[in-house]
C-alpha cells in the first residue's frame, strides 16, 4: 500500500506555488498516493484540473471569510501520512497545518515560497505557534532561509530545496520562433521584451514602466509584452495610455501559452522588488532567453550577472533601462547569455533535482518518526529506479522519482481510535 502524501495550499492565487506542487505530484505519484488540495479560484481551478487529469485525488478547498479553509475531515479518511503545506506568503497555510496535526498526520512540513514578510504582531505570533506543529520548514532559496532565520525560526527546522522546472525538450528552431512572433503581430525587426507575473507591487511593473521611455528612445523597435493579471492591471493600463506608450507596451492578461511567449522573446525582464525563487526566470533561461532581473532574494541565486543575464538594483529604473538597452543592442552577448542560462538550469535547477531532494527529505522525516525496528523498507531510499541509476526517468513532460515505499506497521491514533495502517 502506498503511503498517502497531501500537497496543500490555501493560497487564493497559487501561481508558481501551484506549478511547484504539480511538478512534485507528477514526479512522486508512483511512490505515494497523492492528494492535491487548493482553492478552486481562477488561479487554483486549472491546477486542480491538471492534477485530476494525472489521476491524482483532488480536494478543492472552500475558503471562508478571513482566509480560513473548510474543516479538513478528509485528512482522516484519506489516512494522510505526510502533509506538505505550501505557503505563497508566511501567513498562509496555518489552518492546514493545525488540521493535519489534529487529524494525527505523522509527518507535517511546510514550504515557504517567499521571504519572511510578516510585520503584524498577531500574524507573527500565529506563525510562531504554527512552528511548534511542523517537522521542517523548507525554503526555496538560501535568501528565503536567511530571512526566516533572522525572524527567529530555529535553524534545526530550516531546510533549503531550490525550485526547479521541467526542461523544455529543446530551444525552438528559427522558423518555429518566427511563426510564434508572427502570431503575436511582431515585425521581423522588432525586439520582444517579455515579462510574466501577477500585476502586484511585488513584481515591479511600475519600475519597468518608468524605464521604458528611455529604452525606446534608443531602441525604437522594442516591444514590451506583459503576461499576467492582478489588482494593478487597470492602473498600469491607464499609465501606459497617459505616457502614450500603447504602441510599445501590450498587456496580454492571464495566458496559458507562456512557454510559447518565452520562446518568441528576445529578452526576459523580471523587475521584482522581492522574490523567493521565481519559476518564470528559470523558464526563460531554460528556453535560452537572457534574463534581466533585480538583485533580490532568489533572483540573485539564479542569474549570474554578466554570464546568464544582468542584475540591477530593485526600484532603480535608470539602471534597468540601461541594462535592457545594452542587451538589445548586443545580440551576440544576449545569445551567449541565453546559452549559458539553459546550461545553468539543466545543471542546477531541474525539476528532477528538486523532486529528488524533496523525496529524500520525506524519507529523512519518516526515519525520524519511525525507528528502523518499527518499519520495513520495500526498497532502499531513492533506489527503486528506472533508467540510468540516478533514481530519475526523464519523460517528455516530467521526471519520475521512485522512492522507498513503506509497509506501515504502526498503530496510528485517530480521534482516540487505533487504526491499523499495515498491509
Amino acid at each position: 500500500m502506498l503511503p498517502v502524501l497531501c500537497l496543500f495550499t490555501d493560497s487564493l492565487e497559487p501561481s508558481g506555488v501551484g506549478v511547484h506542487m504539480l511538478a512534485l505530484s507528477a514526479a512522486l505519484r508512483h511512490s505515494y498516493r497523492i492528494v492535491f488540495a487548493c482553492p478552486p479560484t481562477p488561479g487554483g481551478a486549472p491546477l486542480l484540473l491538471r492534477a485530476q487529469r494525472m489521476g491524482i485525488t483532488i480536494h478543492p478547498l472552500r475558503v471562508r471569510g478571513g482566509g480560513r479553509p473548510q474543516p479538513l475531515d478528509w485528512l482522516r479518511t484519506e489516512r494522510v501520512a505526510i502533509f506538505h503545506a505550501h505557503a505563497g506568503i508566511a501567513w498562509e497555510g496555518h489552518a492546514g497545518v493545525a488540521a493535519a496535526r489534529a487529524a494525527g498526520v505523522p509527518v507535517v512540513l511546510r514550504t515557504e515560497h517567499l521571504p519572511y514578510l510578516i510585520t503584524d504582531r498577531v500574524q507573527q505570533d500565529h506563525y510562531r505557534d504554527t512552528l511548534r506543529l511542523v517537522d521542517r520548514v523548507v525554503c526555496v532559496s538560501e535568501g528565503v532561509r536567511a530571512s526566516f532565520q533572522r525572524a527567529g525560526v530555529p535553524v534545526r527546522l530550516l531546510h533549503v530545496i531550490h525550485n526547479g522546472i521541467a526542461l523544455p525538450p529543446r530551444v525552438p528552431s528559427p522558423p518555429a520562433r518566427e511563426r510564434l512572433r508572427t502570431a503575436l503581430g511582431l515585425r521581423p525587426d522588432d525586439h520582444l521584451v517579455l515579462t510574466v507575473g501577477r500585476m502586484t507591487e511585488q513584481k515591479g511593473y511600475g519600475d519597468l514602466l518608468e524605464a521604458i521611455p528611455t529604452v525606446i528612445r534608443h531602441v525604437p523597435q522594442a516591444r514590451f509584452l506583459w503576461a499576467g493579471d492582478g489588482p494593478l492591471r487597470e492602473a498600469l493600463r491607464a499609465r501606459i495610455r497617459a505616457q502614450r506608450l500603447a504602441a510599445h507596451v501590450h498587456l496580454l492578461g492571464r495566458r496559458d501559452d507562456v512557454p510559447g511567449l518565452i520562446a518568441a522573446a528576445d529578452l526576459f525582464v523580471l523587475p521584482s522588488r522581492f522574490e523567493g525563487l521565481p519559476l518564470a526566470a528559470l523558464e526563460a533561461m531554460a528556453a535560452g532567453v537572457p534574463v534581466i532581473g533585480t538583485r533580490v532574494c532568489g533572483l540573485s541565486e539564479v542569474i549570474c550577472d554578466g554570464v546568464t543575464g544582468r542584475l540591477v538594483t530593485a526600484r532603480d529604473s535608470v539602471a534597468l533601462a540601461a541594462a535592457i538597452q545594452a542587451t538589445l543592442e548586443q545580440p551576440g552577448i544576449a545569445a551567449a547569455w541565453g546559452r549559458a542560462g539553459r546550461l545553468r538550469v539543466e545543471r542546477e535547477f531541474s525539476a528532477a533535482r528538486m523532486t529528488r531532494e524533496t523525496a529524500a527529505l520525506y524519507e529523512e522525516l519518516c526515519r525520524e518518526k519511525w525507528p528502523r525496528h518499527e518499519r520495513r523498507y520495500l526498497a532502499d531510499p531513492l533506489r527503486e529506479i528506472q533508467g540510468d541509476g540516478s533514481g530519475i526517468s526523464e519523460g517528455s513532460d516530467v521526471p519520475v522519482i521512485r522512492v522507498a515505499r513503506h509497509e506501515w506497521r504502526r498503530e496510528w491514533a485517530v480521534s482516540g481510535e487505533a487504526v491499523d495502517e499495515g498491509g
